[in-house]
């Protein structure tokens, strides 16, 4: 059996945050195509609870769950409510995110707060109040990280500091939970043409510069697609990669080669 095969997941349960759109949304489908059920988990509760409709519509199982990642009551409330739902969990799939590109002088205290909460605390939350069920199915943690996180980026110190606290963070919990037969692994995409790219875009570099406009491409010049890069997180959470645990698997078209 491959990753790739629909009953991969069969009898698995997972938790997808960000899942209302882009690289979430398209994790989710991934998961319940290959037999998962899936809470769907994202801030906007209207967008998910209509993607578990189409979910279950074609077959699969799924709930969506409406959560806050900034608030520390609203991650445990959707935790409870997807344990409730399903009482176990196999695989915790980190793929809600903010981006940011704002000078470093021009980045507030605010900018900080909501990006880095997102990206690196609602994560650590998360992954801490799940160990209980991960343990007791032996499970995966699968986290998006980004370029970004590997290596310094322009007009992104907020968000860069965010992913790249996310690979170590992720690491650090890879050795502490790896013992109990928990993997934890990370996704490091370059550019998506996704929601999150877009809005990114709603912001002109404040230096214009053909070099920086082209980082997170790939060799060919291409941005990745939100299934592209759900399809690594799927193989990172699957049986396929068993002995892969406390890496980073960039998918970036080769921009890092």
């Amino acid at each position: 059996m491959t990753a790739a095969d629909p009953g991969t997941f069969a009898g698995k349960v997972a938790l997808v945050t960000g899942a209302a759109s882009g690289v979430g949304r398209a994790t989710a489908e991934l998961l319940a195509e290959r037999g998962a059920a899936v809470a769907c988990v994202d801030r906007r509760g209207a967008e998910v609870e209509s993607l578990a409709a189409e979910l279950t519509a074609a077959g699969g199982e799924a709930i969506g769950i409406d959560c806050e990642l900034r608030a520390p009551a609203s991650i445990d409330a959707a935790l409870a409510r997807a344990l409730a739902w399903r009482p176990r969990l196999d695989v915790l799939a980190h793929v809600a995110g903010l981006g940011l590109r704002r000078r470093a002088a021009d980045t507030s205290l605010e900018d900080w707060d909501r990006v880095t909460e997102v990206n690196l605390r609602a994560p650590f939350l998360l992954t801490r109040a799940a160990i209980d069920p991960l343990v007791a199915s032996r499970g995966a943690v699968v986290a998006v990280s980004s370029l970004a996180g590997l290596a310094g980026w322009p007009y992104s110190t907020a968000y860069a500091a965010s992913k790249g606290g996310l690979v170590t963070m992720m690491r650090s919990f890879a050795l502490e939970l790896g013992p109990h037969g928990v993997r934890v692994n990370l996704v490091a995409p370059g550019g998506i043409d996704s929601p999150m790219l877009d809005d990114l875009d709603e912001i002109a570099d404040p230096d214009p510069d053909p070099a920086a406009a082209k980082r997170g491409r790939g060799l060919d010049g291409t941005l990745a697609t939100p299934t592209e890069v759900a399809a690594a997180i799927c193989f990172l959470a699957s049986p396929e990669a068993s002995h892969v645990n406390g890496t980073t698997l960039t998918v970036d078209g080769g921009a890092t080669a």
